[in-house]
């Protein structure tokens, strides 16, 4: 299922009713954005469009710029990406999901910056996939991890950097990894 992040946030009258529909099972999930935020992104990373795209996982409009999974719960994991409070104790102790410190980093070159990535992950839209393994159990991780690493290794992911050894994606990994570090600065 996929679902636009900014519908994740809580309205005035509190929690999102569409988190609320997250059930709180594991899984793995995969953020796409659009064209134009896709360019931004690959713009701070030093690369092109015309280099990778043959590379990044399309489907309609949207281009696959991350995978995850959550070993827990989907609605907790999905909340934690979009609504953390990102407060300056949370990026100094490095309490930041790696989603949100590498578009912190690429976007607002600032991993201080909440609103700028708030802005931007509110362009994107995540899509979710539940697994019946059983919450927190060997099997589970195990077969969680093996699906992440089979995800990543299909397809360019740019915003993944443990797993990913697609041939194009050493430059963008080093390049991201100098972004991260030097935001946090």
């Amino acid at each position: 299922m996929k679902i636009k992040a900014k519908e994740l946030r809580p309205t005035e009258q509190g929690r999102s009713p569409k988190l609320l529909e997250i059930e709180t099972r594991p899984g793995y999930y995969k953020w796409w954005a659009k064209k134009s935020e896709l360019n931004d992104l690959l713009k701070g990373l030093g690369e092109t469009f015309s280099n990778v795209k043959d590379d990044i996982e399309k489907e309609d409009d949207l281009y696959c710029i991350y995978v995850g999974i959550a070993r827990t719960s989907l609605r907790q994991r999905l909340n934690w990406h979009v609504n953390d409070k990102h407060t300056k104790k949370r990026v100094e102790n490095g309490f930041l999901s790696t989603l949100r410190k590498s578009l912190s980093s690429v976007i607002a070159k600032d991993q201080y910056d909440k609103d700028k990535t708030n802005d931007f992950i509110d362009k994107l839209v995540v899509e979710f996939f539940y697994t019946g393994y059983k919450t927190k159990s060997e099997e589970s991780t195990k077969k969680l991890l093996s699906i992440e690493k089979n995800l990543i290794g299909k397809k360019l992911r740019i915003l993944n950097i443990m797993e990913n050894n697609h041939p194009k994606a050493a430059r963008i990994k080093k390049r991201l990894q100098e972004l991260r570090k030097e935001a946090k600065k």
